[in-house]
């Protein structure tokens, strides 16, 4: 918690962009009324972003301190799982504290406490649900499909992760008799599925009322709908591009250069020691001196999580459950490989060469002396239609006061489609229509995604919105044309 008091405010991209949309539209029913107004995240599970929102905009808003300090919680309650599992896989008190601490402080770990990108919180769930399965019976395989279920349905790219559980649990040495370890197995499936319901059947159901995808607007091949987009729901900009670099991705990142594995640059060895330790895994297998079947169970699933993830994403953020448990998976190939040495000394020196040489990513903070919206956001007429062209906007969105009847983003219409029809059955009511936007406005006031509807900003009447993170927004009132509006 200290950590993320020291980090500051968080203001990254994605909070600016739906972090903050997403839970205030649930609480103000916005769902039907707006239109992709914070981007194709606008219609992500809020669920995970209901807590951050409630404590920064409604609970403690003058508050930024304890915001902050309240926002580290997750990264404590990682601390005390990480160093549960340790204690259970690794040999040593001291051996113990400095494989959590060599995971704990992983480049993208410690660039997401405090932050509300939710993986550190979703990687909590997993990492509750692997101590569970460490226990014998059938209770505790359904307490850890539970708490899957619901890590994965509060942020869906933690799915990666599902098969690895499961290959986990069927590793993990099964209680007599033998049958007990598939009925384990349907017990964790089953509570898993019901975790997911629990946590995104609500969600789910809203969205196939009103798009008919309860995925929406992802996976529109499997559920076709008039309102579908064409989005597949997978970032492909971070795979590898060559066969070396899919055999030896880690490698890869200690240059330090972005867009490798995350918009920013980063570097971190913690990935590439772990590699270089499957050597001392392959070793260990040559001299017949096998670890324990929990040992095994752990690298499966971290080698088959790892593998999973580079395959469906191969973006750092999410492999973060991989992330804080490499120190114990390095620490276990150690003791398995040369089991008559003590290794606290090499782990040491490994860990402070990985806190030497890693390069954590900026995702953007802001002092506590600025808040987001640094003055009053100009006002509109009540019942206004918003349209908001540009990205990201959305944390500018639960700030607006009366808040507008509609909100629809014109970088999302397309000619045809159900949105551009229903936007121009608004225009035709003749109500008050104004543009939240960061393009630059030219004097000639033409926006060309304006164009068809015949609208047009009223330079003059132009207001900027003024925040600490961006410094062109503008909300502006648009004229529309007394003739009749196109078709």
């Amino acid at each position: 918690m200290m950590l993320s008091l020291i980090d500051r405010t968080d203001a990254n991209w994605d909070l600016q962009n739906y972090h903050l949309y997403d839970p205030w539209a649930l609480l103000h029913a916005r769902l039907g009324l707006d239109y992709y107004a914070a981007g194709y995240q606008s219609y992500f599970n809020p669920l995970a972003d209901l807590p951050y929102f409630i404590l920064k905009c409604v609970i403690a808003p003058a508050w930024p301190r304890l915001v902050a300090l309240l926002a580290g919680i997750p990264y404590g309650i990682m601390i005390f799982l990480v160093l549960g599992l340790s204690s259970r896989f690794v040999r040593g008190r001291k051996m113990i504290f400095i494989a959590a601490l060599l995971g704990l402080t992983g480049t993208t770990t410690l660039s997401e406490i405090g932050t509300s990108y939710d993986d550190i919180l979703v990687t909590d769930f997993l990492l509750a649900a692997m101590v569970c399965l460490l226990q014998e019976g059938t209770y505790p395989a359904l307490a850890a499909g539970l708490l899957a279920g619901i890590g994965i349905a509060l942020k869906l790219t933690a799915g990666v992760f599902a098969l690895p559980l499961a290959l986990y649990l069927m590793a993990l040495p099964p209680p007599p008799p033998p049958p007990v370890r598939v009925s384990r197995l349907v017990a964790f499936t089953l509570a898993g599925a019901g975790g997911f319901l629990i946590a995104y059947g609500w969600w789910g159901w809203r969205l196939w009322q009103h798009f008919g995808d309860p995925f929406y607007p992802m996976f529109g091949s499997l559920f076709p709908s008039p309102w579908a987009m064409p989005i597949t729901g997978q970032d492909t900009r971070f795979f590898p591009k060559t066969t070396l670099q899919w055999l030896a991705y880690p490698f890869f990142w200690l240059q330090g250069k972005p867009f490798i594995v995350a918009e920013l640059k980063m570097r971190d060895p913690r990935f590439a020691l772990a590699y270089l330790a499957i050597a001392g895994v392959l070793g260990t297998a040559a001299r017949r001196r096998l670890p324990s079947r929990e040992t095994l169970a752990l690298w499966l699933f971290i080698v088959s999580g790892y593998l999973i993830w580079l395959w469906g994403f191969s973006i750092i953020r999410y492999a973060l459950p991989i992330e804080v448990l490499s120190g114990v998976f390095i620490a276990t190939v150690l003791q398995s490989s040369w089991p008559e040495r003590r290794m606290e000394v090499p782990l040491a020196l490994l860990t402070v060469f990985c806190l030497a040489f890693s390069k954590p990513m900026g995702w953007g903070r802001i002092g506590y002396g600025k808040t987001l919206i640094s003055a009053p956001v100009p006002s509109m007429p009540e019942g206004t239609l918003l349209l908001v062209k540009g990205v990201p906007l959305g944390f500018v969105l639960p700030y607006l006061s009366p808040a507008p009847s509609h909100i629809v983003a014109l970088d999302f219409l397309h000619p045809g489609s159900p949105e551009w029809a229903a936007l121009q059955a608004m225009l035709q009511q003749q109500r008050p229509v104004w543009l939240l936007t960061t393009a630059h406005l030219s004097p000639s006031g033409t926006i060309t995604d304006l164009a068809p509807f015949g609208l047009r900003p009223a330079l003059r009447a132009c207001q900027p919105v003024h925040t600490a993170v961006q410094k062109a927004i503008e909300l502006c009132p648009l004229i529309q044309p007394t003739a009749a509006k196109p078709s």
